[in-house]
């Protein structure tokens, strides 16, 4: 095992760790405004941004996978503990792009509503067994 791919992957993790933290913060908090809601998805977005790389560094320095999407990256990791649900992680990484494109109330509410009620519990087992992992 390489040493320093292993660094990166655990370089990777603290980063990923500061967002999901601060997700975390707000995760069960009822939002009163659009721009409250879109504040928390961003928040959601950067963490699962910043999980989608720890995953594809982590791929290279246990096995020397190399991935070129987040969606590979998901699939290849599906054998790993830290995804608990693939189906979970793709619909997370599509309503990710989706707010690229769409701007609606109704699809800001939804949005908002898988955070807390399904994204949030994937990220958050990600968190706890890859922090377990990195502290072994």
């Amino acid at each position: 095992m390489d040493s320093s791919k292993e660094l990166r992957w655990k370089q990777r993790f603290d980063t990923f760790e500061q967002s999901f933290l601060m997700l975390a913060q707000y995760s069960e908090e009822i939002f009163e405004d659009d721009l409250e809601k879109a504040g928390f998805i961003h928040m959601f977005e950067v963490a699962l941004e910043h999980g989608l790389n720890t995953i594809i560094d982590y791929l290279d320095a246990k096995n020397g996978v190399e991935v070129s999407s987040h969606r590979q990256a998901i699939k290849e990791s599906a054998q790993y503990e830290f995804i608990a649900n693939e189906q979970d992680w793709m619909k997370a990484l599509n309503r990710q792009n989706l707010t690229h494109y769409i701007h609606t109330k109704k699809v800001i509410e939804q949005l908002v509503v898988d955070i807390q009620g399904q994204y949030y519990e994937q990220l958050k087992h990600f968190y706890v067994t890859l922090k377990e992992e990195k502290a072994s």
